[in-house]
């Protein structure tokens, strides 16, 4: 129930947050992947961590920036990362992937 109410809060602000940009190009981007592979959270091991990677990921599909993204902790314990990138890979649950990455095209 917890995670429940905690899930429906940041999609509530997420939600709220793109419709600041309706009348823009946005794009929403669910479990982002390089090559099949969950993208993690970094573009090479421990640097330039989420907005300069969502963004790096937003730039290579065209759009101008990452407004938003959702990061989902230890995903790399049960399923491997990938960096954008330095494109090593990870399998630990020190790795950490987007789980939603929203792009903004001025």
């Amino acid at each position: 129930l917890h995670l429940s109410i905690r899930r429906q809060r940041q999609m509530c602000i997420r939600d709220r947050f793109i419709s600041a940009y309706s009348y823009a190009d946005v794009k929403e981007y669910d479990k982002p992947r390089i090559r099949g592979i969950l993208m993690d959270r970094c573009l090479s091991w421990g640097a330039e961590c989420e907005l300069p990677a969502a963004t790096q990921w937003c730039l290579e599909k065209g759009y101008s920036k990452a407004i938003y993204w959702e990061i989902e902790s230890g995903a790399g314990e049960s399923k491997m990362t990938r960096m954008l990138k330095s494109d090593q890979l990870c399998k630990s649950k020190k790795c950490d992937a987007f789980s939603t990455i929203v792009c903004y095209r001025r």
